[in-house]
């Protein structure tokens, strides 16, 4: 995981989220890869300068080619300022006609990020900070922010194939929910993946949800293999063996006792990217309000004994993910399974995926 922080920040501002990274038994061949690079108010010394974002953009690109050279996968982490530092590196990387080699991207997650500029204390930046270059950027409106952005979401976030000039990236942005210093409307932009977290601008990233949220996200990019053009059965092979197990959905037994031929085998589940697979062939799956209709059907299934809820994702295979993702942890989970596999059931009766899930998931005892 590549880490950016934000304007007049450090990479130590990363140091409480990491240390929820390192006991953590499912992230620990997960590698955090902290990328600092000069930002300040202001330069006093007359033999240096604030670099422009072109300038920090060129040497993430050049981090990302040397520090990062090993790893087959990434993720890219930005917090505020970060984050537009990065979309610039992408872009001047597509530029360079080097799509194909972001294809190891898995996703890029966008926290507090202004990018639709920052409008808080305007005219005192302006007139405190008037040679800030980064400053400048962070201005609402500024029409190389806006360019970058069009060319993110046309190029990476809305791309269908690895070329070039295009590769297909997924981008998860939250705002805020107290942030005063980068607005929600600011912070979501014009992303179809956008939420909100607990937090203010800089307690954004301190908050557990936040952590909970960024292991979601790797996890899930990790293992359906997202980078663009990748076959996700392939991607998940190659995932370290504890990943693997972190989102394996057999439960754990305890050794056999004595009489353990006498005991009832424990209940199996199938694997939450089989079913995902499966599912993802029933026509019209694509659809959001078909995928909202699947999640409404479960919800009244278990409504007499617990219930049901999943949040949405724009990207088909990220919500079913999150929907199947959300059965396995579910209180009644040999419930919730069959919940998914009857909604489908009940609007896809007669799909070949259908039939296919009916056998995958059996009826709980």
């Amino acid at each position: 995981m590549v880490f950016i922080h934000g304007f007049n920040s450090s990479a130590e501002m990363w140091d409480p989220l990491l240390s929820r990274m390192r006991p953590d038994e499912g992230l620990r061949d997960v590698t955090a890869l902290p990328f600092s690079y000069d930002t300040r108010l202001w330069q006093p010394s007359p033999l240096r300068q604030i670099p422009s974002f072109d300038t920090v953009a060129d040497s993430l690109k050049e981090f990302l080619v040397t520090e990062a050279e090993r790893f087959d996968h990434l993720m890219l982490v930005c917090h505020s300022q970060g984050g537009l530092v990065a979309q610039r590196s992408l872009t001047r990387m597509l530029v360079e006609g080097r799509g194909k080699d972001m294809a190891r991207i898995l996703r890029v997650v966008l926290l507090a990020c202004p990018n639709n500029g920052s409008q808080l204390g305007m005219t005192l930046r302006r007139a405190v900070l008037p040679r800030n270059k980064q400053e400048q950027q962070l201005r609402p409106l500024d029409q190389q922010i806006t360019d970058t952005q069009r060319t993110v979401l046309r190029d990476l976030v809305n791309a269908r194939e690895v070329t070039e000039r295009t590769c297909p990236i997924p981008f998860s942005v939250y705002a805020g929910e107290t942030d005063n210093v980068v607005t929600p409307a600011s912070a979501l932009g014009a992303f179809p993946d956008a939420s909100v977290l607990p937090g203010d601008h800089s307690g954004i990233v301190r908050t557990e949800r936040c952590f909970a949220t960024l292991r979601r996200l790797m996890l899930s990019a990790l293992v359906t293999g997202t980078a663009a053009g990748q076959d996700p059965v392939s991607a998940a092979s190659a995932l370290p063996a504890v990943l693997s197990s972190t989102v394996a959905t057999a439960p754990r037994t305890s050794p056999p006792s004595v009489d353990s031929a006498q005991q009832a085998p424990p209940a199996t589940f199938p694997d939450t990217l089989d079913i995902v697979q499966v599912a993802e062939r029933i026509p019209d799956m694509d659809d959001p309000d078909f995928r909202r209709q699947v999640v409404r059907l479960m919800r009244s299934a278990l409504e007499p004994q617990a219930g049901f809820s999943a949040g949405f994702r724009a990207h088909p295979r990220d919500h079913l993910l999150e929907i199947v993702g959300r059965c396995q942890s579910h209180i009644l989970r040999g419930a919730a399974l069959a919940a998914f596999r009857d909604a489908l059931g009940t609007l896809r009766p007669d799909d070949a995926a259908t039939v296919e899930l009916r056998a995958m998931i059996k009826d709980p005892e």
